[in-house]
């Protein structure tokens, strides 16, 4: 009976992830009068975070106060800072008479209420409340011999800048990116996940530029030897300076001379949120929009943040249109060529001959007509996007319907490979990131080749190059094809199709080693029980 006990206790610690050694999650913590020790009591709890900061002064009473006031910079506007807290509690009070500041000496209750009237404040005597204060972008004013702490309302008043993510798109979702300024950039961060684990690390780099880069990771769930060799990573870049997230990319890949980018990048906030969450680290560029995640895996260039604000369903749907536009545009136009020139015998006899029909004036082997459409196309996307928006937009579009009519009437190519082409070019599109898509369309023109020169024998054999190539790439040690190689169908509920939240319980084991659960089990929607219906929070 006692071993059945122990066992359901067991595993309701297990799934509830709690945690007896950290003494917070069973007690709370009160301020005492030991100045340096309530300080050291927040530094245990926030001092991995290069973003938690202390200003040092001395209050003007008589005899004079020591005091600190602790903020998170990424979240405080320094001009509320300086005239709301700073200037009544220094210059303010020092113009006021001896009499007065002896009394404030002995009554700092009193001197908080009166000198700090214009700021909102509160005062706080646990240590988890104070710390939910600072992450809420508050300051934390600790005065020696006072076993509380106040709470200045010193957060920013004005929202930061933001703009509309231009590569990321969403129906549903938030409407806010990423800028160029890196500290709107942390602030963003900091105000979706209010958490004291939640840690930045500074790190500079160019030897002219001094570029400030932004180490974020969750120090409770993510793996801390991957934190370790990313930062070892990034102290070993010695340059004049990065140009962008880009270079520093090309600096900390496992596979730098690969087709396929073993980093990921966004400029969306939620999904920097999401991934976090995962157990990922993030790495924000000053002068860029972009951050990079590390490590990645090949399903994150096939989600798309969309998919978490549409029912399941949708998102599922739209994810294998997503994996089939990938094997749409390396495979088809090779396809195409291949049974075309040698394996005609594959194909219906209409088709044969409706495909025969369509070539016949064409001077071209299917090969050559392929690679003149597939340039040509290549060539007008390529113009679009250097062109100004509208410019480019219908320079794309007018370009392609132009070329494509003229070069079937003028017996160039076949209407067949026009077709091949524009499906090609479509399902390129159903894919939401486009550096990946970017390796596919180099792998189409390599397919073709070998179609043109081994026929379907030579497709089979660059699928196999490629499916070797991608198991063989790894970020950051993670493989870079899980959960498909190796194959986990536990990890494939958000990869292939969108499970339901209450579903996907779990992180990667190949990425985050220890804190796995994220979420608790049976959260199944139903109605509640008669003991849930007597409980009351």
């Amino acid at each position: 009976m006692m071993n059945l006990i122990g066992k359901s206790l067991n595993k309701l610690i297990k799934d509830n992830n709690i945690n007896f050694d950290n003494k917070e999650d069973i007690r709370d913590i009160e301020f005492t009068k030991d100045y340096t020790k309530n300080i050291n009591l927040i530094k245990e709890r926030l001092g991995k975070s290069d973003d938690l900061s202390f200003r040092y002064f001395d209050i003007s009473t008589i005899p004079r106060t020591k005091a600190v006031v602790i903020y998170l910079d990424t979240l405080i506007d320094d001009n509320i800072f300086q005239t709301s807290v700073l200037n009544p509690l220094i210059n303010s009070l020092a113009q006021k008479s001896e009499e007065e500041r002896v009394y404030f000496k002995s009554n700092i209750n009193t001197l908080i209420k009166q000198t700090l009237s214009n700021s909102k404040i509160s005062f706080i005597t646990n240590l988890n409340k104070a710390i939910d204060q600072l992450l809420a972008g508050n300051g934390i004013l600790l005065i020696d011999n006072t076993p509380y702490v106040v709470s200045l309302n010193i957060s920013t008043v004005i929202s930061k800048d933001s703009t509309e993510p231009k590569t990321e798109k969403v129906v549903k979702g938030p409407q806010q990116g990423f800028v160029e300024d890196i500290t709107p950039n942390c602030f963003m961060i900091r105000k979706r996940i209010k958490s004291p684990d939640l840690v930045f690390k500074t790190v500079n780099i160019g030897r002219v530029t001094n570029t400030e880069l932004k180490v974020v990771y969750i120090d409770n769930i993510v793996n801390q030897s991957i934190v370790e060799e990313l930062l070892i990573r990034l102290n070993r870049i010695d340059t004049d300076g990065p140009t962008g997230s880009a270079s520093i990319e090309e600096y900390i890949s496992d596979n730098p001379t690969n087709l396929f980018q073993t980093t990921f990048y966004t400029e969306r906030p939620d999904r920097v949120q999401s991934l976090l969450l995962e157990g990922r680290i993030a790495i924000i560029c000053d002068g860029t929009p972009f951050v990079i995640i590390v490590p990645s895996i090949v399903s994150d260039f096939f989600i798309s943040m969309e998919d978490y604000y549409e029912s399941p369903y949708f998102a599922s749907f739209s994810r294998l249109l997503g994996y089939s536009g990938a094997l749409v545009l390396t495979f088809l136009p090779a396809i195409y060529v291949a049974v075309t020139t040698f394996h005609q015998e594959v194909l219906p006899t209409e088709l044969a001959l409706t495909i025969a029909g369509a070539r016949s004036g064409v001077p071209y082997p299917a090969f050559v007509e392929a690679m003149i459409m597939e340039i040509s196309f290549e060539t007008l996307r390529q113009a679009g996007t250097r062109l100004p928006t509208h410019v480019g937009q219908a320079v794309s579009i007018v370009g392609a319907l132009i070329i494509g009519q003229s070069a079937v009437e003028a017996g160039i190519v076949s209407s067949i490979v026009v077709i091949i082409v524009a499906m090609t070019a479509i399902f390129s599109f159903t894919m939401p990131y486009t550096n990946f898509v970017l390796s596919l369309r180099i792998v189409r023109f390599l397919m073709l080749i070998l179609a043109a020169v081994l026929g379907i024998y030579g497709i089979m054999t660059g699928l196999l190059i490629l499916s070797l190539n991608l198991v063989s790439l790894r970020s950051f040690g993670v493989p870079f094809m899980v959960p498909f190689a190796p194959t986990s169908f536990k990890e494939m509920k958000d990869v292939v199709l969108r499970m339901p939240q209450w579903a996907i319980t779990e992180r990667s084991n190949y990425i985050v080693k220890e804190n796995v659960v994220k979420t608790r089990k049976n959260l199944k929607p139903s109605p509640p029980s008669d003991e849930e219906r007597r409980y009351k929070p």
